[in-house]
């Protein structure tokens, strides 16, 4: 699944640098390629902050416990309880999903695939610049995660970010909410069943706990953010040659 996806990731973004960057699809050229590339720069600018943004929120969220699963899950063994490891920050993340099925639905999977690039891409820049005191404005950095703690993480995400994108492009039809929804459960059963073995593998077998609840969190959260994604699709519709879906 991991190296497919790769596979796929690699060749939709080719697509989008070819299509709409170094404009070399086989249209005939009518702007400048540097017409091509500001349109692409400005149509990615905002899903991308937005991303680095809800990332940067989830860090800070790290911290905050999240309690209401303790009696319903670990009743009797606190030692499992949600709330020693779950916090805000899991809640936030699925944000991610909303964004890029949003791109999807306004430009088509090629930018989407470009979006995730860029969004991860831009994350690492602001994560090291944090770390490294850059800017005294940016925030401080924290406790960090042990580095295959946080290739997991990433290598999970741009993964399943990308393989929700190419579902969501097979399922968008009349049907509103199959594509956001189905997009963004596969992104969400995806990412957790990269990241958690890659980071946790041959450690405290505690993990699997861990990986079904996140799982199940993640999932909800997917039917959670149909919710903006209904609200916003009157706003973001998509281009030309997109069916209207």
């Amino acid at each position: 699944m991991g190296v497919r996806a790769l596979g796929n990731m690699t060749r939709y973004a080719s697509q989008f640098v070819a299509r709409d960057i170094v404009g070399m699809a086989g249209r005939q050229q009518r702007t400048h390629w540097t017409g091509r590339v500001t349109r692409a720069l400005l149509r990615l600018a905002v899903p991308v902050a937005a991303s680095v943004v809800t990332l940067a929120a989830a860090w800070e969220l790290r911290l905050t416990p999240v309690t209401t699963l303790d009696g319903l899950l670990a009743s009797n063994r606190p030692d499992l309880f949600p709330s020693t490891w779950l916090s805000a920050g899991h809640l936030m993340v699925p944000v991610i999903f909303l964004l890029t099925n949003l791109v999807n639905r306004r430009y088509g999977q090629d930018y989407a695939i470009a979006h995730v690039l860029a969004s991860w891409a831009l994350a690492a820049v602001v994560a090291i610049a944090a770390i490294n005191k850059v800017d005294p404005r940016l925030p401080a950095a924290g406790a960090l995660p042990e580095l295959r703690t946080a290739m997991a993480f990433l290598a999970a995400f741009v993964v399943a970010q990308s393989f929700g994108a190419f579902v969501f492009d097979r399922t968008r039809g009349v049907v509103w909410w199959h594509a956001p929804l189905y997009a963004a459960l596969a992104s969400s059963f995806v990412s957790m069943f990269i990241f958690y073995p890659a980071a946790y593998w041959n450690t405290d077998p505690i993990w699997i706990n861990h990986m079904a609840v996140d799982i199940g969190v993640k999932a909800a959260m997917s039917f959670v953010l149909l919710v903006p994604y209904l609200i916003l699709r009157p706003v973001i519709r998509p281009m030309p040659g997109f069916g209207g879906f």
